[in-house]
């Protein structure tokens, strides 16, 4: 018997998943609602699956398969998010998740997808082909503006998009103010911008378009 786990911050979505994963097989299937408790079980239970969402407190997603990288048995991943695909799926590709699911599809063809990833494939939207199949990075010049960001960078400029204050971004990503401070530093370096207001102005115009927030 193995285990299953879902990661996601509103129960309603937890328990529709694991609807959908229950007759899969005889697998115990467990949850959790923030990054820090998701990594706990990880580290405890070595689950074969999690479908994990990248908008999480105490760490979020991209952080988590961060630190996936230093485990022995990580399992296999499937992100089961309400963020674009077109700024996110590669990135948690490269992060090493096995699939990329969006929250606005049909939810009853998550299932599938964990059979295949657990048979070793690799799910990703069709546009990610092209990323699946280079071995070398692209040059630095050929990227967009919002793909030379680090994974770090850009959920904090995410963030700061949705109107959170350093000391919201810093209590998500279990970081002081002062660091926080720093990747605005960055990103308007970077970005070569003069201010806070900049900064959201640029991913406004830049992000793809996301779905309303699933809980409202």
């Amino acid at each position: 018997m193995s285990t299953w786990l879902i990661v996601d911050d509103h129960p309603a979505i937890g328990f529709a998943v694991k609807a959908i994963l229950a007759p899969l097989g005889d697998n115990t299937i467990i949850s959790a609602t923030d990054g820090i408790s998701a990594l706990a079980q990880i580290k405890e239970k070595q689950p074969q699956l999690v479908i994990l969402d990248i908008m999480l407190n105490k760490m979020d997603g991209l952080q988590i398969l961060q630190h996936l990288r230093q485990l022995e048995n990580p399992g296999k991943v499937i992100i089961y998010t309400s963020l674009p695909a077109e700024t996110y799926a590669e990135r948690a590709w490269r992060a090493g998740a096995s699939g990329f699911f969006g929250k606005d599809q049909d939810i009853s063809q998550l299932a599938s997808m964990c059979q295949l990833v657990l048979q070793g494939y690799h799910c990703f939207p069709d546009f990610m082909t092209e990323a699946l199949q280079r071995v070398v990075e692209p040059e630095e010049k050929d990227k967009s503006a919002l793909a030379r960001l680090s994974d770090r960078e850009l959920t904090v400029l995410r963030y700061l998009s949705e109107g959170l204050s350093n000391k919201d971004i810093a209590d998500r990503l279990i970081l002081s103010n002062k660091t926080i401070s720093t990747y605005k530093s960055h990103l308007m370096e970077k970005l070569q911008l003069n201010s806070a207001e900049e900064l959201v102005t640029f991913f406004d115009n830049h992000s793809v378009s996301e779905p309303p927030d699933e809980a409202q």
